[in-house]
């Protein structure tokens, strides 16, 4: 990225260091030879120089750890150029200054997307104990008084990253393998109903004790049963494209089997709650100027969207949606702009504004006329140049947060009403049409993306599901897996509760949510 000059220039300019990755990590490191050592110093040597002064001025300097973006269950690797570079800054404090003027700090971050697919996905961010760099070392080194180890001894550095490693995962969510995460990720919803609803500063402790009593090995034999209806059920969700929060906000009682005509009254109350709700009117305004946004960004993210990489779809959907949202501002300016250097009053008068507020807005359009009135001068130029930039900002800055305050609430309900449509037709669609036995068994698995080359894989834990690589299954009418995902849902809520039963959590997940506790905070009845 450093190499495109404009945007070295960016990233330069907000204090990123270059890094030379290293091309043994790459999957083709092994038909391509390795680079001696002298051609990858000099490139070291560099980092290592900016990371240095950065830490001697003493500021803060953010490292991803595991050197790629992936998906994967949970962590599943740490590389060493953290620890590295910490201990080498420590040896190099200590050569040329005689110690650092304040310790070296490695502060643990675990950053948890709810769905990082989806643009403005809420981001939950645990700060962990931080790492004093220089005792860490000291105590190891002396607990190896045999042979003694140097600050950036290869041991030392793999100590460091596996203390790393050990707070990262206190941090996040891990699960052993994809089943059990999809698994839980399904009883949460069940149990929380939504998981927006469900606060961020819990949503990490509750996933990950939902984990640990999946994955316990003297779990009660109820957890087979559970298990294969929460994974029945989360594979039936995604490949209908239906979530469970827009399941439960059109069907809140998961035994409820709807009639057809009961299925259109749900459809016809939805649309009637999207297109009236005060919401949907106070975000119309804005939702033209922002359809180029919506078009672009889901045609890049068709074209250019990797399906193996969740990450990815939101990525491009925020870029090129970005930059033609960007687009359709400058538009608005450019009309705006226009009306003002003209003296075109009719959009001031057309504007139903409350006549206390008249005075104030033609003193706003009579200031912003000023910029346009002058000659043809060097400064009268610079004049409107500076007032077409704050035409062009305000502009953005009203729009993106009109936009971005509404557009949540009126997705979620966009999805309901989508949901409810497919209801419809798969409910109105004859039962001969709906899939079932094995030519159904293929959607009651869940999909699962190839292994990451990047990634350098771990024996997989005890217990874990060996079941690899799952390709998705051939696309289908959704109206055709309507009927199984209705009892699916319904089966898989009764499974769950019934091992919590089993489990004796009951008592305490319903004393916890009555009081609005986490739920890492219960344990067993005993």
């Amino acid at each position: 990225m450093f190499k495109n000059p404009l945007a070295r220039a960016i990233l330069l300019s907000s204090g990123s260091i270059p890094v030379a990755r290293n091309p043994n990590s790459t999957p083709t490191a092994r038909e391509q030879p390795s680079k001696p050592q002298t051609e990858v110093a000099p490139a070291h040597a560099a980092l290592f120089r900016e990371t240095f002064g950065a830490l001697d001025r003493e500021e803060a300097i953010g490292v991803f750890p595991e050197g790629t973006s992936y998906t994967e269950p949970g962590i599943a690797q740490v590389k060493d150029g953290a620890s590295r570079a910490a201990l080498e800054y420590v040896k190099w404090a200590k050569e040329t200054k005689g110690g650092q003027r304040k310790r070296l700090q490695l502060v643990p971050v675990g950053i948890v997307y709810t769905d990082k697919s989806q643009y403005q996905s809420r981001v939950c961010v645990r700060w962990g104990k931080p790492i004093d760099v220089e005792a860490f070392a000291e105590e190891h080194i002396a607990a190896d008084a045999e042979s003694p180890l140097e600050l950036d001894s290869r041991p030392l550095i793999k100590s460091l990253s596996a203390e790393i490693e050990k707070r990262l995962f206190d941090l996040t969510i891990n699960a052993p393998d994809w089943d059990t995460l999809y698994a839980i990720e399904s009883a949460r919803d069940i149990l929380w109903d939504d998981k927006e609803r469900l606060d961020a500063s819990h949503f990490v402790w509750i996933s990950q004790n939902l984990i640990s009593l999946f994955t316990d090995p003297h779990a009660a034999s109820s957890v087979v049963k559970a298990r294969q209806a929460l994974l029945k059920y989360h594979s039936l969700l995604y490949y209908t494209n239906i979530s469970h929060a827009s399941m439960w906000g059109i069907l809140s009682d998961p035994s409820t089997r709807p009639s057809p005509t009961h299925a259109l009254g749900i459809f016809v109350r939805q649309l009637l709650t999207t297109v009236l709700h005060p919401r949907f009117l106070l975000f119309l305004p804005t939702l033209p100027v922002h359809i180029p946004a919506y078009a672009t960004g889901f045609l890049a993210d068709r074209a250019l969207g990797n399906p193996e990489e969740e990450e990815t779809h939101a990525q491009y959907k925020a870029i090129v949606g970005g930059a033609a949202a960007a687009a359709a501002y400058a538009g608005v300016t450019r009309v705006i702009v226009k009306w003002i250097a003209a003296g075109n009053l009719v959009p001031l008068s057309a504007l139903k504004a409350p006549a206390f507020a008249v005075p104030a807005l033609k003193a706003v359009w009579g200031a912003g006329r000023w910029f346009f009135t002058g000659d043809h001068s060097l400064s009268g130029r610079a004049r409107a140049a500076l007032g077409v930039f704050g035409i062009f900002y305000t502009t953005s800055f009203v729009l993106s947060h009109w936009h971005n305050y509404w557009v949540g609430s009126n997705y979620r309900q966009l999805k309901r009403l989508l949901a409810s449509w497919k209801l419809v037709l798969g409910l109105f669609s004859p039962r001969s049409g709906d899939l079932s036995g094995e030519r159904l068994a293929p959607y009651t698995l869940p999909y699962i993306p190839p292994p990451n080359p990047f990634v350098k894989r771990r024996e997989p834990a005890e217990g874990a599901s060996t079941r690899a690589h799952a390709p998705r299954a051939p696309p289908v009418p959704s109206r055709k897996l309507i009927r199984p995902l209705l009892e699916a849902r319904s089966e898989a809520t009764r499974a769950l509760w019934s091992f919590l039963v089993d489990s004796k959590y009951l008592h305490g997940l319903v004393t916890a949510k009555m009081r609005g506790e986490a739920w890492m905070q219960v344990g067993p009845v005993t």
